[in-house]
This record gives structure tokens, C-alpha cells and sequence, in this order.
């Protein structure tokens, strides 16, 4: 297989922070077969790392104008760890709704970034009781839907400990210990979507052995572990039910926690995701080989399933710009 990786002197489309590239770019020319083409021609695949964005509509006349994105597009393959991603590129994708996801195309790949360094030092290492049913602290402005609503039903819960933060991002020493000690006390690890239904706090419950709930309906499971042996998936309209379904499971939460630590070691350890993010880049890249063309990318990126999908119809457009002009 022939690989050509992109980089700012390639596109501007491409990340100017080429960390990323470079480790993925080294662990896949290790794989048998593997060689680099510098030609976009000749290779069989482009690889793109894409930097952190929210693409709208606009984006896609970015896509079609790149001089080696728009003439190779249906052998480009973006690494992409965009919240709430668009899904207009093939490749692997830490954040693509459900509603985006297209098996034939892309990957669920866990996330790369470990903000909480307590959370990898108290990974694995043993913990007593649980004091409550499930936990769960964040900031519930990232959605307001579901985390809003987990806090205005079980704030004063004496089973689930609920802590809502203003932090965003810029949590100090006492804050992350604080938030891995609170999420080892529950049984259960309450895991609802942010601003994409993907959220760090599943893999991080993995790693500290306690069962994740994913409040999440859009969350795309990445390959490799049998989630259903250690996590729970509870339908967002379910949330005012919550207390009962976990009581439900609570004899196995301990054999669960096990098994969701047992899962993260196995696939998700810090160590094994590069090699995780290769495997299912190849993956991606053999399951489309020789398929599409830039002509049917471009019918793909205008059709009214990916406009509605992202929230991109005029309608759609307007009905978000009138809901925020009714908060302000």
C-alpha cells in the first residue's frame, strides 16, 4: 500500500501541528507493505490530519478547491478529532454522530488526548466500596439538553452524587483529583455527550475500572472491546428513570468495572493508540480501495442527507439563529 501524507506544505487544509502525522506516518511504515509515495498519483491513499475545527456548509467549497483534496478527495483520508464532526472526508473520526457515520467510510477511533494525568495514575490500582449508585461531575453548559437535565433531576439524590463546575478546560491539580475520586465512589459512571456525544470521560471510566453509562444516542463505540459486557447504554429521553435502570445492574457492577479495565488495557492504553489509530486507518483505507470518485464526493458533500445530518438546510439555520437570539 502506497501512503502519501499530507502536511502544510501540501494543503493549507492540513494541520500545522504535524505531531500527529509524523507518529502515525512512523507506526504505519512499519506495517508490512506499507511504503511512502510522494506523488499523489501513484498513491493509493492521502492522509491528512485535519486541524480542530466546526466546519459548516462553506467548508465543503474549501474541500472542492484545494488543488490536491478536490482532484484526489475519494483517496483522502482525514485523522479528525473534531467535536461533533461533519463526516464530509473518509477516515477516522474520535467524534462523528451516529446520525453521520457511515461504516463504509469511516472509523470511531478513542481519544488521543490524556488532560487528567490522576486518571492514568490511579488507573488499575485497587478501590474500596462504593459510596454511591453513580457519579457524574462536569459543566453542563455543553449540553444543556441532557447534562442540564441529569442536574435538575438528581442534584439532591442521595444515590447518585451529581457536582456541576464552571470549569472548561482549565481544571487545577485539586479539581482533576477531586474528579477521578468522585468518579471511583460510584458504581457507576455516568457518561453523557458534551458538545459531541462522544465524551473522554467513557475512556476514562474504563481505566479506572468503573462501569461507563453512556447518556449518549449519537456515541459510535470504537472496534475492538465487547461493550456490552462492561458499560450500559441508556437512552437520552430514559435519563428521569436512571436511579431504577442502574439498580437494575448493581449486583455486577464490580464484575463490570473489571471488564471495562481489562477492555482500556487491552485497546485504549495510552501506549497502544497510535498503533490503534494505524489499524484503523488501514482498515478504512482497504475497505475503500479503488471505490468513488471526486464527482461522487461532491454529490455526497451537496446532498440534502449530509446538509440535514450537520444542521445545514436553511431551515435549520434559521431555527438555531432564532434560539439564540431567544437566550441572549
Amino acid at each position: 500500500m502506497k501512503l502519501r501524507f499530507l502536511k502544510p506544505s501540501s494543503t493549507p487544509l492540513a494541520s500545522t501541528d504535524t505531531s500527529l502525522i509524523e507518529s502515525l506516518r512512523a507506526e504505519l511504515l512499519q506495517r508490512p507493505g506499507v511504503v511512502e509515495e510522494d506523488d499523489p498519483v501513484l498513491a493509493d491513499a492521502l492522509v491528512i490530519h485535519e486541524p480542530w475545527a466546526f466546519r459548516e456548509w462553506r467548508y465543503i467549497d474549501k474541500l472542492i478547491a484545494d488543488p490536491v483534496v478536490g482532484r484526489f478527495s475519494h483517496k483522502v483520508y482525514s485523522v479528525n478529532g473534531d467535536d461533533a464532526a461533519a463526516g464530509l472526508l473518509r477516515g477516522i473520526y474520535s467524534c462523528l454522530p451516529r446520525s453521520r457515520f457511515d461504516p463504509t467510510l469511516h472509523a470511531a477511533t478513542p481519544f488521543l488526548a490524556q488532560p487528567n494525568e490522576q486518571v492514568l495514575a490511579h488507573a488499575g490500582s485497587p478501590r474500596g466500596p462504593a459510596a454511591f449508585l453513580g457519579t457524574w461531575r462536569g459543566n453542563p453548559k455543553s449540553n444543556r439538553r441532557v447534562r442540564g437535565r441529569l442536574v435538575d433531576l438528581y442534584a439532591a439524590s442521595t444515590r447518585l452524587k451529581i457536582e456541576s463546575t464552571e470549569s472548561w478546560l482549565n481544571h487545577g491539580a485539586d479539581e482533576k483529583l477531586r474528579y477521578v475520586e468522585l468518579l471511583r465512589a460510584g458504581q457507576f459512571s455516568l457518561c453523557p455527550g458534551g458538545w459531541a456525544a462522544a465524551s473522554m470521560r467513557i475512556f476514562e471510566s474504563m481505566a479506572l475500572g468503573v462501569a461507563p453509562v453512556i447518556l449518549a444516542d449519537e456515541f459510535v463505540e470504537p472496534a475492538g472491546p465487547d461493550w456490552q459486557t462492561f458499560s450500559l447504554r441508556v437512552r437520552e429521553r430514559d435519563l428521569g428513570s436512571l436511579e431504577t435502570i442502574l439498580q437494575a445492574h448493581s449486583d455486577r457492577h464490580e464484575e463490570m468495572g473489571a471488564r471495562a479495565y481489562e477492555a482500556w488495557k487491552q485497546h485504549f492504553h495510552p501506549d497502544l493508540l497510535i498503533g490503534y489509530y494505524a489499524y484503523a486507518l488501514l482498515g478504512c483505507i482497504r475497505a475503500n480501495a479503488g471505490s468513488g470518485s471526486p464527482d461522487e464526493d461532491i454529490e455526497r458533500w451537496r446532498s440534502r442527507r449530509m446538509y440535514k445530518a450537520n444542521g445545514w438546510t436553511a431551515p435549520q439555520r434559521l431555527s438555531i439563529k432564532i434560539k439564540r437570539l431567544l437566550r441572549v
